[in-house]
C-alpha cells in the first residue's frame, strides 16, 4: 500500500514553473529583412549581434551557416547573454525567387521565447511565444 500511496504521489507530482526569460521586451518586435540577411554573411565561430530595434539584440556566437538545398540556408546563434538561448534562422528563396525568412529564438529552460513571422503587411515580426507549445517536453526513459 505505501508503494502504491509513492508511485502515485511521484506520478502526479507536477515540475517547478519554467522562469520567463523574455519578461522585459515586448510581445512584438519588427525586424527589417536587411538586418535578418546579414545573419547569412556570418561564418561559424564568429560573434555577431543582430540589432532587431532600439530595445532588443540578440548577439551570440554562430554556431553554424550553411546552404542545406539550393533554396535553403541555415544559421544557428547561441547567445550567452540570454542564457545560451538559440536563434535559428532560416533563408528560403522560393520559385519566383523572393525570400522568406523563418525562425525561432528557443531555450528549453525558460517558459518564453520568439518566433520569426510575417505579417499581412509583408514586414517580418519576433513574436513571443510559450516554449512548452512547441518543444513539448520529452520523457526521459
Amino acid at each position: 500500500m505505501l508503494l502504491f500511496a509513492l508511485l502515485a504521489t511521484t506520478g502526479y507530482s507536477q515540475t517547478a514553473a519554467k522562469p520567463k526569460q523574455f519578461s522585459n521586451f515586448p510581445d512584438v518586435i519588427n525586424c527589417t529583412e536587411s538586418e535578418l540577411n546579414s545573419i547569412f554573411s556570418s561564418t561559424p565561430g564568429q560573434h555577431i549581434s543582430v540589432s532587431f530595434s532600439d530595445n532588443f539584440s540578440f548577439s551570440g556566437d554562430v554556431v553554424n551557416n550553411l546552404v542545406k538545398y539550393s533554396n535553403l540556408r541555415s544559421a544557428v546563434i547561441k547567445s550567452p547573454a540570454f542564457h545560451n538561448s538559440i536563434f535559428s534562422v532560416s533563408r528560403i528563396t522560393n520559385s519566383d525567387n523572393s525570400i522568406t525568412y523563418v525562425g525561432r529564438i528557443l531555450n528549453r529552460d525558460y517558459f518564453d521565447g520568439y518566433e520569426l513571422k510575417k505579417n499581412a503587411a509583408g514586414k517580418y515580426q519576433l513574436i513571443k511565444i510559450e516554449t512548452d507549445q512547441v518543444m513539448p517536453a520529452c520523457a526521459k526513459q
